[in-house]
């Protein structure tokens, strides 16, 4: 645990904030696995604080439903919903799905360089193994991709919908599943080519396969 958290770059100005924020984007990004007992201490000396700003921040993790703890045990990692995160999938796909048909007229040779600036940007972390940059990367390719539809009130709902699908560690799939971020770029490298050659019916297609799989692989570690 003690190199969990400490490469986290998070410089808020108040110890328990930093606190709050880095151990909540463990667990979200999978570093902190589900069942996996927290150890306070370890974690004051991991972040460079007392241990009160690390049980104020456990005690707000605990209200959210990220942290359980027993009466007269150590607080530990809560288990994500899958009927839950299910649900904020399903609908979330629905509305990807919409954005991304919104989009596809407005994606030109610009955009499409945008997109593989990014997607390239993403490889790179493959190689470093950095499965946690790749997890906040993987969510900026989409959301740039979606962002051509030109529908603020859209975007802002699916971004609230990955907010909460993040909350039941969604993200963590790029590190609890062996190889997951190789195959989801092998997906976005032919979604590119796909809109590329103008083909929106194919790049629909291959969109609902790509997240079908990660919805798949994310169930499963439940």
């Amino acid at each position: 645990m003690d190199n969990l958290i400490s490469s986290k770059k998070f410089t808020p100005q108040l110890k328990e904030e930093f606190a709050y924020e880095s151990i909540k984007e463990a667990i979200i990004g999978g570093d902190l696995k589900p069942k996996q007992q927290i150890s306070l201490s370890s974690l004051a000396k991991n972040l460079g604080v007392s241990i009160i700003p690390v049980n104020n921040a456990i005690r707000r993790l605990i209200s959210e439903g990220l942290v359980t703890q027993e009466s007269h045990h150590s607080p530990y990692v809560a288990e994500f919903s899958a009927n839950d995160l299910d649900d904020v999938l399903t609908i979330r796909y629905h509305l990807e799905e919409l954005a991304l048909k919104k989009s596809f007229p407005n994606i030109g040779e610009k955009e499409l360089a945008e997109l593989r600036v990014m997607k390239a940007e993403m490889d790179v972390k493959i190689k470093a193994h950095d499965t946690h940059g790749y997890g906040i990367a993987n969510r900026q390719f989409h959301m740039k991709m979606y962002s051509y539809c030109q529908s603020k009130l859209l975007c802002d709902l699916i971004d609230d919908l990955w907010n909460k699908a993040e909350l039941n560690r969604s993200r963590s799939v790029f590190s609890l599943v062996q190889n997951m971020a190789e195959h989801s770029q092998d997906d976005h490298e032919h979604i590119l080519d796909l809109i590329e050659q103008n083909r929106i019916d194919e790049t629909i297609e291959a969109m609902r396969v790509h997240r079908e799989y990660s919805r798949k692989k994310l169930l499963e570690i439940k």
